[in-house]
This record gives C-alpha cells, structure tokens and sequence, in this order.
C-alpha cells in the first residue's frame, strides 16, 4: 500500500523554485595549456592510496580522459586550491618554482584553541630535518572557535598541521596532531599565487568554517560538511548524485538530486513523513543554495517491498510532476520514476562502475546479469560492445531498459538484446551449453553482476545473495573467456565483505575492490554502503 500526500509549495519554497540558473559552483578555478587549478573537496585524495582507489588525479583521468602531473599535494581531509601540470614540461616548472619559492599558498583553518602569543606569529620548526616557516595570524573567533590564517612558500608533510599543533592551536579534526573530534579536517587552501598564472587564484572559504563561528545547528553544519566532500564536481559528469549520504547528518535519511527533483529516503520505523519534513527544512534550504530544485519526493524505506502489508508513505512538494526525470551521465540519458516503484531505476552509486564498464566493453561479448533497467546495457552498447546480452526475471524493468536505448538512440544499433528469465537459470543453462558444445561454445568477454540483496522469484522461489554468491561465482568464471573480465556488486550491508570478497579469489586472478563515487562516501562507524569488485580471469 503506498499513501501520497502532496503539500505544496513548502516555506522555503521561493529558495527551492528560484530562476534556473546553475546554482552547482564550477570546481575548476583555472585553465590554461600549462596549468590546471581545481578546488579540492574534502575526504578525497590528491591521488589513489592503493592500486584500487580513486583521488581526485584518478576521477579526471577516469571523467575526463586527463593526463595530469601533480606539482603539490593537499592531505586528503584538506579542501581547497590543488595545481596540476598538464604536461611534463609544466611540471619541470613547477618543481623550479617551488625550489626558489616563487610561489606562496594561503590557508585558512579552525581551532577550538586561541593562540596566547598575540594575533600574528611565525613557526621556523624544522619538520623531518627540513628547515621551513609558517606564518600565522587570527582573523575570526565566535562560539569557542577561532580562525586563523596560515601562509608557507614551499610546504613540507603536514607543515601547518604540524606548526598549528606545536603552536598549541591544533587544528579542528585534526586527530593526527591533537585536535578536537570533528566531521572533517577542518583545514582549507583558500589562494594560490603562482607567477606563471596572472592573478591570485582564489577558493572560498568553506560554508562549515563560518557555521562553527556563527554556532549553527549540527544539522545544518553537517549538511555543509556533506556538501564540501563533493562541491561541484558530480555536476561535472551527471545532473543526478547523492547529497547526503545515510550517517552524514544526525537523521536516519539519504537525499538524492534526480536533475532537479529531490529524492529521500528516510530509515525510520515511523511513517510520520510530516513531522520528519519539517526537521529536515533548514538542511533542505541549505542544500536549495547549492543545487537547483524544483521540489521533491519523502519516503519511507521498506524494508522488504515483497510483503504489501508494509505501508509506503510518500510526500512530496513542489513542481514535481508525473513524468519521468531524465537522469543524465555524460553523453547518456536514462529515464527516472521517482515515486511509482522502490527504486527509481538508476542507481547511483555505480556512476563510476557505468563509466568504467563503457571503456571496457569495445569489441567485448557482454552479459549484464539481474539487468534492471539495463543502465550498464547502455553503456556498453554505448562503449562500441560486439553484443549486450540484459537478463533480468522482471519484464517491466527490461522494458524500461528497453526505453532507455531508444532513448540514447542505441535501439538501432541491434546490439542489445533482452532476456527475461531467472538468473541463476540462465547461467546454468549457459554452464549446460558450455560443457556440452565445449568446441563452439561463445565465452562472455564481459559479465556484470549487481544482484539485489533478496528477490522474489514467484513459484515460491526466492534469491538470497549470501546465500547464492559462491555458485553464483562460479558459474560466471565458466563462462569467461581466457582474458575475461568480471564486475561484481551488492550492498548487502549486514554481510561480511570477507566472505564476498574470498569467494571471488577461489575463481579469479585479480580481485580488485573498487571504491564507490566520491558523493558516497566512507564514513567512520558506518558499514560500507556498496561493495564493488572488478574482476579479472
């Protein structure tokens, strides 16, 4: 049963339905053909920290098809001005620059301590038998916070942190050094000048900064966190990410932006939609400033959408209409159903996984296993595959894959074909046809598999991914060829993902374990919310 319930336009309506233009600030701050300027967001990394990582070099390199050198690095909690040279040659300047400190880097940082020497000072302490200097001075204080600036020519690991904490004013987040627990590190490269690049580059400061010393509401305050670990930089590639992740703010819920219609879903046993809109107002209004919307849809989740008896309340506010949303991924579109099914038919967070998988599929024989809307369909189709095979139980979710090629045009093509059958049945009949055809059989180049955590497969049938993944494995490995590559997925957030993972290695080579989009984050305390393998024969 689902019960909908539209209230209009809510009081913070005029923030939300305001002109269209892009709201979603630019986060490349400078280009030329030397120099690359971007605004780092917080938590994610200058570049990868192991083989299967993704840092911010790794994200261009993987969106944008950019080579780049980086000429210096910021800490992953760290937010802010990060330069890149576009090729070797610029990087051979830079590192010129830097020996004869002709460049200089201004930072800004929180701390819950005020500094008792004075408003401005100098720190000369040599940092791994390296000599350098920081320069300090106070600019703000309010609520138990204090601002300060911080100015280095050449910096070494950790200079400021390490100059702030000796100072005695560790900065806020900063667990390394001494500082106060906090959501993030609370440390922001706000300029850069640089002599080969004509003005002052200049990053603002982060709305997080300004709420500690003005003692905003922490649901507010986490929303603004939320916001700097992704900026504009999902808007980049997709009109459709994540804003907040479930474990970001102190209530049970996620939000998502599906162009400009917003989607939330609450993790609460209460159906009391109103009530839990209404304490989301002032974090919505805060997210209005950063993204354009035009309303949205509440829901409750359910928890097993297989037994009806579970009520799905629903709100929704705003022009938010009855047709679907077109979601859009680079050159490629997909069609969204917000509020008439449990998922709305795109999911999110295999953004990178999609992209990943169009790279890898030319001349490839692909299967997308428990396809749904055939969203990895169309991306491999669209990466010039031989052939995508879509089977999926589900008639209604193939047919919306089916939409989805013609709407990207790839229906004509003849590529796509669609198969509407039980999984586990397909790929044993394939296993039967394998071993019987041994000579002739047609190995898969390319197999995707994202199953759900459980589904009803009528008979009285039912899948269970714990229960399913070793056989499940196993038959997938059969049918790749010799230099056959696997995609695995599930957010089975409960399940051990060393089970997961060690069944992969009884069958495959390589067993990297991806990390999911940069607007999903991994959140101390929180179980990992996706889990992504890609896999090689």
């Amino acid at each position: 049963m689902e019960i909908t319930q539209n209230l209009g336009q809510m009081a913070f309506s005029d923030r939300l339905l305001g002109d269209r233009e892009n709201r979603v600030s630019n986060p490349i701050l400078y280009e030329d053909e030397n120099w690359l300027v971007v605004d780092k967001p917080a938590g994610l990394g200058t570049h990868a920290s192991g083989p299967n990582d993704t840092g911010l070099v790794e994200w261009l390199a993987l969106h944008q098809g950019r080579s780049l050198h980086v000429c210096s690095r910021l800490d992953k909690g760290t937010s802010g001005i990060l330069l890149f040279a576009k090729h070797p040659g610029a990087s051979g300047r830079a590192q010129i620059i830097h020996e004869q400190q002709q460049a200089s880097k201004t930072y800004r940082f929180i701390s819950a301590k005020c500094y008792s020497g004075g408003r401005n000072w100098e720190m000369k302490a040599p940092l791994g038998g390296k000599e350098c200097n920081t320069n300090f001075r106070l600019l703000a204080k309010g609520y138990g916070y204090f601002c300060y600036e911080a100015v280095i020519h050449r910096g070494r690991t950790h200079q400021i942190r390490q100059h702030a904490a000796l100072a005695g004013v560790p900065i806020l987040g900063d667990n390394k050094y001494g500082g106060e627990l906090f959501s993030r590190l609370c440390l922001h490269c706000c300029e850069l000048s640089w002599p080969d690049i004509g003005t002052v580059v200049v990053s603002e400061l982060p709305n997080s900064f300004s709420m500690l010393l003005a003692g905003q509401s922490d649901l507010v305050l986490a929303g603004a966190v939320a916001w700097e670990r992704r900026l504009g930089w999902p808007a980049l590639v997709t009109n459709s990410f994540r804003l907040i992740q479930r474990g970001e703010v102190e209530l049970p819920v996620s939000i998502d932006l599906y162009d400009s219609v917003l989607s939330i879903t609450v993790f609460s046993g209460k159906n009391d939609g109103l009530s839990f809109k209404k304490k989301l107002d002032p974090l919505l209004e805060y997210l209005a400033t950063k993204v354009n919307c035009d309303g949205g849809f509440l829901r409750h989740h359910v928890r097993n959408p297989h037994q009806n008896k579970l009520i799905h309340h629903t709100l929704s506010w705003g022009n938010v209409g009855t047709t679907p949303v077109m979601a859009r991924e680079h050159d490629l579109n997909y069609a969204i159903t917000i509020n008439d099914s449990q998922h709305t038919g795109l999911f999110l967070d295999q953004r990178d996984s999609r992209r990943r998988i169009q790279q890898a599929s030319r001349r490839r024989r692909v299967a997308n296993l428990f396809a749904f809307t055939c969203s990895f369909s169309v991306a491999a189709v669209a990466g010039d595959a031989e052939v995508v095979f879509s089977v999926d139980l589900a008639g209604s979710s193939l047919k919306r894959g089916k939409d989805n090629f013609t709407l990207n045009s790839l229906d004509l093509i003849g590529r796509g074909k669609f198969i509407r059958e039980d999984v586990m049945k397909w790929l044993a009949r394939q296993d039967r046809k394998r071993l019987s055809e041994s000579d002739s059989f047609d190995y898969w180049d390319l197999i995707i598999c994202d199953p759900p955590v459980f589904a009803s497969g009528g008979g009285g049938r039912a899948f269970h991914v714990e229960k399913q993944w070793p056989e499940l494995v196993r038959l997938i490995r059969g049918l790749l060829s010799g230099k056959g590559i696997a995609l695995f997925a599930n957010n089975h957030r409960s399940g051990r993902a060393s089970f997961y993972r060690e069944e992969l290695k009884k069958h495959f080579k390589t067993v990297a374990c991806l990390t999911p989009p940069l607007d999903f984050p991994i959140l101390p305390g929180e179980p990992e919310y996706v889990r992504i393998y890609w896999c090689e024969v």
